[in-house]
């Protein structure tokens, strides 16, 4: 049983996965880093990296690897907390669900996460469950936190 163990060890050090869409190799040895690629893109990852590698992109997707934490949040103090905020470089859209009794929707945006909403970081007021804020990602990039207030008719 021991030469068994002995001969599989180093396989499994090593184990590869692949397809026809795209090739991940594995390292034990590395802590889990490498080099995955197929036709449609390449990604070089670390385990544990302690900043990011850098952004890797494709046609179809783009990948930041390392510690990230996304651009576009919820702020803890905004009261619909089931926001949906998607990145559609420049700009974001934010989604949520419809709240009973609700005329229309103020949108307010800020650097800080626990900023309060006023005329300064006012972004809009509309009537749907959906907004486009637009060109949110032509400035430098810097982490942005949303609130949505409902407003009664």
């Amino acid at each position: 049983m021991k030469t068994l163990i002995a001969i599989l060890f180093p396989a499994l050090l090593f184990a590869q996965s692949s397809s026809e869409h795209f090739t991940l190799a594995k390292s034990v040895l590395d802590a889990g880093g490498g080099t995955s690629t197929s036709e449609n893109f390449t990604l070089v990852s670390a385990f544990g990296q302690p900043t990011p590698i850098g952004v890797q992109t494709s046609a179809n997707f783009t990948l930041f690897a390392g510690f990230l934490s996304p651009m576009l949040m919820v702020s803890p103090l905004s009261p619909i907390q089931e926001l949906v905020i998607k990145e559609a470089q420049p700009d974001a859209r934010l989604y949520w669900e419809h709240v009973q009794g609700a005329g229309s929707y103020s949108i307010y945006r800020d650097v800080a996460i626990d900023f309060v909403p006023g005329p300064t970081n006012f972004v809009a007021t509309v009537a749907d469950t959906f907004y486009t804020d637009t060109n949110v990602f032509t400035s430098a990039p810097e982490q942005q936190y949303y609130i949505v207030r409902v407003n009664n008719p």
